[in-house]
């Protein structure tokens, strides 16, 4: 090997190695991104950077300075995808990530179906990935509600999954609770509309005066004067 052909190797090894830093610093840029854009997620995030491609690398020869960002409608939680460019403008390029989000979730004991009401003997709370957000970490936030879709044993019961029960359906006779300073009376009545605990309802009594109040567990409703 001649000295001028000696050169021109070193010369390549070189490019190639300030190439690989350079990438190496890029990815390092991308994951402190999402490790930063992620620190509020409850549970331990893991968070993986997929090796740049060849225009990544060819992206991270002409800059070791690289500024991450968000492509609108992303969403940092599974697979998603970061935009980089360098410092200064130039070219912008897309890294794909991969984010697994593992917490303490609510799960299904045994198969669950769809309008079922869930009972603490159906769920319990264990350790798993939660492939998106909206899962549960308490078992009473689910129980005593309606499922709305089947969830197989073991998987993460979700907020959006469930529905809550009915207390009081259009047209029951209810127990009016009425309390003001000093007082407590009680009063039947009949709901106008369906309602569940906490929500606001109206109710018409025999004299045909309509009253607003709170509705609770088993067609109690209360009002406050």
């Amino acid at each position: 090997m001649n000295n001028i052909t000696r050169a021109l190797v070193f010369g390549l090894l070189a490019v190639q190695m300030t190439c690989l830093r350079a990438a190496g610093g890029m990815e390092d840029a991308v994951l402190r991104f999402v490790r930063e854009h992620t620190s509020s997620i409850a549970g331990r995030v893991d968070v993986q950077v997929d090796t740049p491609d060849a225009r990544l690398r060819a992206l991270a020869c002409v800059s070791s300075s690289f500024e991450p960002f968000l492509p609108a409608g992303t969403r940092l939680w599974g697979r998603a995808t970061v935009g980089v460019r360098c410092a200064g403008g130039g070219v912008t390029v897309f890294v794909a990530v991969r984010i697994r989000v593992y917490a303490p979730a609510v799960v299904a004991v045994r198969p669950l179906s769809p309008g079922q009401i869930l009972s603490a003997e159906d769920l319990r709370v264990e350790e798993t990935e939660i492939a998106q957000p909206g899962f549960l970490s308490r078992v009473e936030q689910a129980a005593g509600q309606r499922l709305v879709v089947a969830v197989n044993a073991g998987f993460p019961v979700r907020q959006e999954m469930l529905r809550q029960q009915q207390v009081v359906t259009q047209g029951d006779t209810v127990k009016l609770r009425i309390a003001g300073p000093g007082f407590e009376i009680t009063a039947e009545g009949v709901a106008s509309a369906h309602a569940i605990d906490g929500q606001s309802v109206q109710v018409r009594l025999e004299s045909g005066r309509v009253m607003t109040g709170t509705a609770r567990p088993g067609r109690v409703v209360d009002v406050r004067l």
